[in-house]
């Protein structure tokens, strides 16, 4: 019983963690390269080829390498592109792959990270920069993902299941005789329980969320190298002697990372957060999150029962990897989930802390139809928004050890979704919480949500996949990089929902048609606002799936006198010409956006006073810039500055940027994130 209970909470939202990748890419066991002559674009001279144009939703089949691409492979350059050339879709399958390459000291500098934890220390020197840095862009920028792929020259079978990777980025205050600042670049892998554990065996030793596991006795791994293909699937016997019954899956804590009330978070949403020294970034170890979690305890409770009646066994609870920050009380806002014994339900408390050191303000907790655990949430003044997303859990194909967490779930992409709406701890208007039916989707990443005043209805935008008939959600994951042919579009959605009539409408935003896009945020002061403009890192604006390769403003709010969004009616396939968009090219991957206001201080900012910050993988070069955009400015006018890092940085999830903080002390009283 306490396996079976422990197993089925535990397997609910390490598989949604998914969504935390671009796309949620799914992966295949090899790509291949297509050995083929193809005609330049004239059709006469045939070119031997070994390079291959990455394969789209829309473009499954293998597509034609153009003469001018190839060219720029060959001599291992960028092709001279305009934007208009860009943004429909076109990346190499080579260039995409290395942006998963596990982090690692390059070639022509090969002290520069350490081996043992992923330690790198420099300064940022003119020679890295390129543009100008503004001067009010003060603080500690900090991002989490992927970085450690592996053990032992055997690489992970799924992305997401590498070991966490902080990078800092921090930008002191411009002194009063006008000297040059001083930016520096660290980072570090973070230092969970199972990445010591199997750092010290040099082999794999626990489950991951996504199928990375112990092999076998009968079947040892190939042990390729961390940059190559990872081992074929074990054989079911072998699988189901190393992980039949073994419950205990790895925090990887590279999901997110936030600064708040004086910590600095790494966060795994099933799992508890661990904490790190912002001077250092070496590892503290897990946190409770001011008492409100307990550790070394699965999450996983008896209904009805007291926290401290509860078995040795059970009782604990795990910690979402999205919490938001209220723009008006200042208050972290997230939640922590447990699965109830004997029921499809799970308990969900929902709590808001201070940033006056991380005390906890208020809390409830609820009883939440659904066995599995909410990827995101989205908060306004007073509620919070949950979308229940239709899945369903293979629990004992987990048990038995032949399939990991992930490709145990099953997905109905057809069915309705469950809206839940709940009144925040510290509401000032409080109600009873309620659901409403949502039309088909699958719901990923919210940047905001808001009530709006003039008829009460609660609207909120999430980037998200249109209904399909897909039924295998995660089982066919594996391999070494998303393959996009088999990943939908992902969309901005709009959700208005009526609390008097229990009802919802559910379209794509207003003026984003054809854009495939991800990860969108706003202005923080917006978060609670109706906001104009929402930034998203873009793959293309024909509506396709592809890789993301530049960044995007959806004006959601500017509609023509009648109320209807500008764009007109498109077909599948159909560029949007009316988007702000700025591609940095066919030979380029964007991460995350993060905005960045300029005046910390102001309470009521424009939307336009900030910045947007976006780590960029150059696959000529190898090496990964963070991109600066002023957004007083058309995105399409390009970054004001580029700061080179010295290396690859593996593509992230999550960051924030830490503010009000002295130089010495990069935690920051208070921070921004998506």
């Amino acid at each position: 019983m306490k396996i079976l209970q422990q197993a089925t909470c535990l397997v609910q939202l390490f598989t949604i963690t998914a969504v935390t990748s671009f796309h949620l890419p799914i992966l295949s066991t090899s790509l291949q390269k297509p050995n083929a002559n193809i005609p330049k674009e004239d059709g006469q001279e045939v070119i031997p080829i070994e390079v291959e144009i990455g394969r789209t939703f829309n473009n499954p089949n293998y597509i034609p390498i153009t003469e001018k691409l190839y060219n720029a492979f060959k001599n291992k350059e960028h092709p001279k592109e305009s934007q208009s050339e860009l943004g429909n879709g076109v990346f190499l399958t080579d260039d995409w792959r290395k942006t998963w390459y596990n982090y690692q000291s390059p070639a022509d500098d090969p002290m520069l990270i350490s081996e043992k934890n992923g330690y790198a220390e420099y300064d940022i020197t003119d020679d890295m920069i390129e543009g100008v840095i503004p001067n009010d862009l003060v603080g500690t920028l900090y991002r989490n993902g992927p970085g450690n792929f592996g053990f032992g020259n055997e690489r992970i079978v799924h992305a997401l299941d590498a070991d966490g990777l902080i990078i800092q980025v921090s930008f002191p205050h411009v002194n009063d005789h006008g000297s040059k600042r001083r930016i520096q670049f660290k980072s570090k892998f973070i230092e969970t329980t199972g990445y010591l554990k199997e750092k010290d065996a040099n082999k794999f030793l626990c489950r991951g969320t996504f199928g990375t596991a112990p092999r076998g006795p009968l079947s040892p791994p190939l042990k390729r190298g961390l940059n190559e293909d990872p081992s074929p699937p074990p054989n079911k016997l072998s699988s189901m002697i190393a992980n039949a019954f073994k419950t205990d899956i790895k925090n990887t804590a590279n999901t997110h990372v936030i600064s708040f009330g004086g910590k600095l978070l790494a966060l795994f949403e099933a799992g508890l957060p661990y904490r790190i020294d912002p001077a250092t970034l070496n590892t503290i170890g897990e946190d409770d999150m001011s008492g409100t979690l307990i550790k070394d305890k699965p999450p996983v409770k008896l209904p009805n029962i007291p926290k401290e009646l509860q078995p040795p066994f059970f009782g604990g609870a795990a910690h979402t990897a999205h919490p938001h920050i209220c723009p008006r009380t200042k208050h972290l806002v997230g939640f922590s989930w447990s699965s109830l014994i004997g029921k499809s339900t799970l308990e969900i408390s929902f709590s808001e802390w201070s940033p006056a050191n991380f005390s906890l303000v208020a809390s409830k907790t609820y009883e939440l139809q659904s066995s599995l655990a909410p990827h995101d949430i989205a908060i306004t003044e007073n509620a919070i928004i949950v979308l229940v997303n239709s899945l369903s859990l293979d629990t004992m194909s987990f048990l038995s050890g032949m399939q990991g967490p992930a490709a145990s779930l099953k997905m109905d992409g057809m069915a309705q979704v469950t809206a839940h709406v709940y009144p925040r701890p510290c509401a000032t208007k409080t109600f009873e919480p309620f659901q409403v039916d949502v039309p088909p989707n699958f719901s990923i990443h919210f940047s905001h949500a808001y009530e709006n005043e003039s008829n009460g209805n609660i609207v909120t935008y999430f980037s998200g996949w249109p209904p399909s008939n897909s039924k295998d959600f995660l089982g066919a994951w594996g391999g070494f990089a998303p393959e996009f042919q088999k990943i939908s579009q992902t969309f901005l959605w709009k959700l208005e929902i009526d609390p008097k009539k229990k009802s919802s409408n559910l379209s794509v935003a207003p003026n984003s048609l054809n854009v495939c896009a991800e990860h969108p945020v706003i202005h923080p002061s917006y978060a609670t606002k109706r906001a104009k403009n929402v930034f998203v890192v873009v793959s293309n604006l024909v509506g396709d799936s592809s890789a993301p390769c530049g960044y995007a403003n959806l004006r959601v709010e500017d509609n023509n006198d009648d109320g209807r969004p500008k764009e007109g009616s498109l077909f599948t396939g159909e560029r949007n010409n009316n988007v702000d968009a700025y591609f940095f090219g066919t030979r380029y991957f964007a991460g995350e956006p993060l905005v960045v206001p300029k005046n910390t201080n102001d309470d009521n900012p424009k939307e336009e006073e900030a910045y947007l910050l976006g780590v960029v993988f150059d696959a000529v070069k190898e090496k990964s810039f963070l991109a600066i955009f002023d957004l007083e400015r058309d995105l399409k006018r390009g970054p004001v500055a580029k700061i080179w890092f010295r290396s690859h940085i593996p593509h992230g999830l999550h960051g924030c940027f830490a503010v009000n903080g002295n130089d010495d002390d990069y935690s920051g009283d208070s921070c921004y994130f998506c």
